[in-house]
């Protein structure tokens, strides 16, 4: 209320500043009074115009852009981000991830199936000890290498093919997570799996999931990561077995 109040008096100040007649007529700045934001951006949310352009609003948003992403909100095929489900708007997925050099966000279902190539050592991935699959944020890479690797990857495939919208953001691109892209999830399970309940869709499990991330020197076994506390473990479950796949899209 104290924000709202602030607005409204610089609102009377410049209304005021314009009939002064000793005063220099300046364009009002509806942007330094405030009114920061459009109107997708207050989606859901009670918003005011600037008396000066109807274009620019303020608003507590509930939801937010693309610009300022909060893991658990709402990633819809046009692009936005909301903490609220929209009606009007089709989900792709939830935000699970945002730091200064990355994003992603995970499906809004997933799959069991077999990471494939049981006893064979993809040559095209690194195969990693514990530390460097902790830090492997290589998913989408990891995962065309596996697409075009000459033994048979079911969790990579069905990322790669994965398509829950046939045009905009979610369309394409999905891909299946590195090992170090799964764990920091555990940073905000709870909000993800806030954001997936909102929307009635499967919950991340308390389970481990298929990573893109080879273990070292053991052909029979690629990582796996609990996202319920970031546990990592490479013997789990073997190759020829089926695991839970979650994909994710970097935006």
């Amino acid at each position: 209320m104290r924000k709202l109040n602030q607005l409204l008096a610089g609102v009377s100040v410049a209304v005021l500043t314009s009939f002064n007649t000793q005063a220099t007529c300046v364009p009002a700045d509806c942007s330094a009074m405030g009114y920061t934001k459009s109107a997708s951006d207050c989606d859901g949310s009670d918003m005011i115009k600037c008396p000066f352009d109807t274009n620019k609003v303020w608003c507590v948003a509930t939801g937010g852009s693309a610009a300022n992403p909060v893991p658990g909100m709402i990633l819809y095929s046009d692009g936005t981000i909301s903490n609220d489900v929209i009606s009007s708007k089709t989900p792709v997925g939830v935000v699970a991830y945002v730091d200064e050099n990355r994003r992603f966000a995970v499906a809004l279902t997933e799959t069991m199936t077999e990471w494939g190539g049981y006893g064979y050592d993809v040559s095209c991935l690194t195969n990693m000890n514990f530390f460097q699959a902790q830090s492997d944020f290589n998913g989408a890479s990891n995962t065309q290498c596996l697409i075009n690797d000459s033994q048979s990857h079911p969790a990579a495939e069905y990322c790669n093919t994965y398509k829950p919208v046939s045009s905009g953001t979610g369309a394409s691109g999905w891909y299946l997570p590195a090992a170090g892209e799964l764990y920091v999830t555990n940073l905000s399970y709870g909000a993800i799996n806030l954001g997936l309940q909102k929307l009635s869709k499967t919950q991340l499990s308390g389970g481990y999931y298929w990573s893109s991330s080879e273990n070292v020197n053991l052909n029979d076994y690629a990582w796996n990561v609990r996202p319920f506390d970031g546990s990592m473990s490479y013997n789990v479950i073997t190759k020829n077995n089926s695991g839970s796949v979650r994909c994710v899209l970097a935006f």
